[in-house]
């Protein structure tokens, strides 16, 4: 599990999303419908140049593209351009990405050793209704076209999933564990009778994984990757290993 804990390289993701280049994540709708193009539109449309070497080295494209959407949008006549940028917006662009990455690789790690055996029917609920309503909300905004809020609402609502799936899934809880090699106690401690907190059955787990969470890991990338295509592409290879 040393993967989930080393810093996102983006000299190495870059690398690695060139060399998958070819590799097509099936099953977005975002995809399918042709929304991605139209992301991919409105980030070009917002300025002559978007994307500065400098800044592609220490953040990567993924990161530049969620800006891109979030914040006002940088012009190539803007001088200088590198510092045009809003350095803390950059930043927290890259710790979401990285919090993406963390809990794909923590939540599918920990899957693999039977560790969401317990996980309670009201915590998948909630991680499946916070899909259908980031789904939802990234929908009707690129439905209502290229406004600076609409774009500021689909990388919220990106936002708001994560913060929903990283809680309900234990991710700060497991990684904490892993970082104090606490390997086999990772998955948090429920009620002292050992029942899920709101009462409900465990969720079925054959072969020692629960299908649910790897299902809810599969659609958070195919949701992510018209926004961190790079990212996730390497994700979507970890995940289908």
């Amino acid at each position: 599990m040393d993967e989930i804990l080393t810093p996102l390289n983006h000299r190495e993701t870059e690398y690695n999303a060139k060399r998958l280049s070819g590799y097509d994540i099936p099953g977005s709708p975002l995809y399918q419908s042709g929304q991605a193009q139209i992301l991919f539109d409105w980030i070009s449309q917002t300025g002559a140049k978007v994307f500065d070497d400098d800044l592609i080295m220490d953040y990567g494209t993924d990161c530049l593209r969620l800006y891109l959407l979030f914040e006002n949008t940088p012009k190539e006549q803007d001088a200088p351009f590198y510092e045009s940028w809003n350095e803390g917006a950059l930043e927290g662009m890259y710790k979401f990405l990285g919090r993406y990455r963390r809990l794909i690789l923590a939540a599918l790690s920990w899957n693999r050793q039977g560790g969401y055996g317990t996980l309670s029917g009201g915590q998948l609920n909630a991680m499946q209704g916070a899909l259908e309503r980031a789904r939802q909300k990234i929908e009707v905004c690129i439905g209502r076209g290229n406004t600076m809020p609409n774009r500021h609402n689909i990388v919220s609502a990106l936002m708001e999933l994560l913060n929903v799936l990283q809680k309900e899934l234990e991710i700060a809880e497991i990684v904490t564990a892993v970082r104090t090699h606490a390997i086999d106690t990772a998955v948090p401690k429920k009620d002292s009778d050992g029942k899920p907190d709101d009462g409900t059955k465990k969720t079925d787990v054959r072969g020692g994984r629960n299908e649910a969470v790897t299902r809810i890991c599969r659609e958070l990338i195919v949701l992510m990757a018209p926004f961190a295509c790079d990212l996730s592409k390497i994700l979507w290879i970890e995940f289908n290993k």
